[in-house]
């Protein structure tokens, strides 16, 4: 199993905070995008800038964070719905091309553009 500090250099994350439960808050950027991931490998609590994770096969948003800063992206994958979505997102949400039925679990707040086309 590999270690919060071995994940997060695998995939590029720095300026993290592991917190007492196991998340981490990254004051940055977190770039998924195109991992082939079909879970997320970490549990994020706080990200201030964008959060990237376009392109993969995750059916879930477990582990997404809580809050994010900037931009929320998660087109091109394989959710059926937007449970464990973030509560507020300060820029846009896209969560184009999907499997989604509902929107059920959306934010509470979006800052920018609502994006759930192509569903």
């Amino acid at each position: 199993m590999n270690s919060i500090q071995d994940i997060c250099k695998q995939y590029n994350i720095k300026n993290y905070t592991i917190n007492p439960d196991g998340s981490i808050d990254v004051d940055g950027d977190v770039n998924l995008w195109n991992f082939g991931l079909t879970e997320l490998p970490l549990i994020i609590n706080r990200v201030t800038g964008y959060f990237l994770c376009d392109d993969n096969k995750l059916t879930s948003l477990k582990g997404s964070p809580r809050w994010v800063g900037g931009d929320f992206c998660f087109s091109y994958n394989r959710l059926p719905s937007l449970e464990f979505s973030p509560e507020y997102v300060g820029g846009d949400f896209y969560c184009r091309y999907n499997d989604l039925t509902t929107l059920k679990g959306s934010p509470r707040w979006v800052g920018g553009n609502f994006d759930c086309s192509g569903n």
